[in-house]
């Protein structure tokens, strides 16, 4: 008697951990989405699917699906009838396997634990789910899958609601500290990867499920390749290192780059960079408010850096939009709202003189004006004082 009581005990436990292992928002916001995707593509149907589970890879949902429901967990599929008056939702499961699960751990079936957790008034087996998509279909023009929807929802999560701005402030100040452990471990003599691993220790010691994209440590002739992650290279006496990094805190991915010096301090050629880079960033930084548009702070970013005549050595954008991706998805000319979260990065990449610099931050667009959430030392002194150790 004893044993039959405590088994199902172990497993409510079980999945109550695995519940509360990441953390979420309130279920009414993920519902507060579908309503408002459904009030977009009215009169249709909706059918998106989980991401599938691959062997020995840790889990990550897909993006669009993660947005609508807060789901993390592979063959769930989403049904949402928005041809119906009131609209109606569906999640589907499939059935639980203890044999497997003793292998994978456990996981949500149909029902009422799944139905509390989800915040779904219906959650199905998915054997039931080509019934019930044929039964919804009958009232809709067209069943959408993702493609169809994409730029719907696109719109949708480039404005952030404050809980995507209290979770992707998390992520911030989790690669802040990963910066300060950068630092620590930056010196000529160091291994690139040494300062990886050293920041993103921080990551995973501050509850960040990974990093949000593959993190940048660049010195020498590679603080002058955009995306370079090998990480592979001794830093060297009167180096600059690229470090671009983000910590993913329940699916939101920050982004903050900084330049330091690897011995300490930085070169007079260096600091005459560096200052242009700062400059250029601080200008379009308060280009951020409502009703400007991300062209105006390239424009304001690019105008200040041709001004001292190295246009040529600005190669890229200077603002993108983060939350669920580090480049957020939507479109780059609308106009920015308040509670938009964005990137402000200006660069200066001197391939000749192995001198790359970029200073990013993350931005939200408040009502009045911008909030930058990435507060850490960026001018030349705080950037040196960071080394007196």
């Amino acid at each position: 008697m004893v044993k039959r009581l405590i088994a199902p005990a172990c497993l409510f436990l079980a999945l109550t951990t695995l519940l509360l292992a990441i953390e979420k928002e309130p279920v009414g916001e993920y519902k507060v989405r579908r309503d408002r995707l459904a009030a977009r593509i009215m009169g249709n149907v909706l059918v998106l699917r989980a991401a599938p589970e691959e062997e020995l890879v840790k889990y990550q949902q897909e993006r669009n699906f993660y947005y609508l429901t807060g789901f993390e967990q592979p063959g769930a599929i989403l049904l949402l009838d928005a041809a119906s008056d009131p609209p109606q939702e569906f999640l589907f499961l499939a059935e639980r396997k203890p044999s497997a699960e003793r292998w994978t751990g456990p996981k949500l079936g149909p029902g009422a634990d799944a139905e509390k957790a989800t915040g779904f008034a219906k959650v199905l087996s998915t054997d039931e789910f080509e019934t019930t998509l044929r039964r919804v279909s009958e009232g809709g023009k067209a069943v959408y899958g993702l493609k169809d929807v994409e730029s719907d929802i696109a719109f949708l999560r480039q404005t952030k609601s404050p809980t995507e701005i209290a979770l992707l402030e998390k992520a911030v100040q989790i690669t802040l500290k990963a910066h300060r452990a950068a630092v620590r471990t930056i010196a000529p003599g160091a291994m690139e990867y040494e300062v990886q691993a050293a920041l993103e220790f921080e990551f995973t010691r501050n509850g960040a499920e990974r990093p949000g994209y593959p993190s940048i440590v660049g010195s020498g002739p590679f603080s002058t390749i955009l995306h370079y992650n090998d990480n592979t290279r001794r830093m060297q006496v009167g180096d600059v290192v690229v470090v671009d990094i983000g910590a993913e805190y329940s699916g939101y991915s920050a982004d903050v780059t900084r330049t330091y010096p690897a011995s300490g301090k930085f070169s007079p050629r260096q600091r005459e960079i560096y200052q242009i880079v700062l400059e250029a960033q601080k200008a379009a930084i308060e280009k951020v408010k409502p009703g400007a548009r991300i062209s105006d702070l390239h424009n304001a970013a690019m105008s200040h850096i041709r001004s001292k005549g190295y246009e040529k050595y600005f190669i890229h954008g200077t603002s993108h939009h983060i939350g669920l991706e580090v480049h957020d998805v939507g479109d780059t000319s609308r106009a920015l709202e308040p509670n938009m979260v964005i990137t402000v990065e200006p660069g200066i990449y001197i391939l000749e003189e192995q001198l790359g610099v970029r200073i990013e931050d993350d931005v939200v667009v408040t009502a009045t004006g911008h909030r930058v959430l990435s507060n850490f030392p960026k001018e030349i002194s705080e950037i040196e004082g960071l080394f007196k150790r």
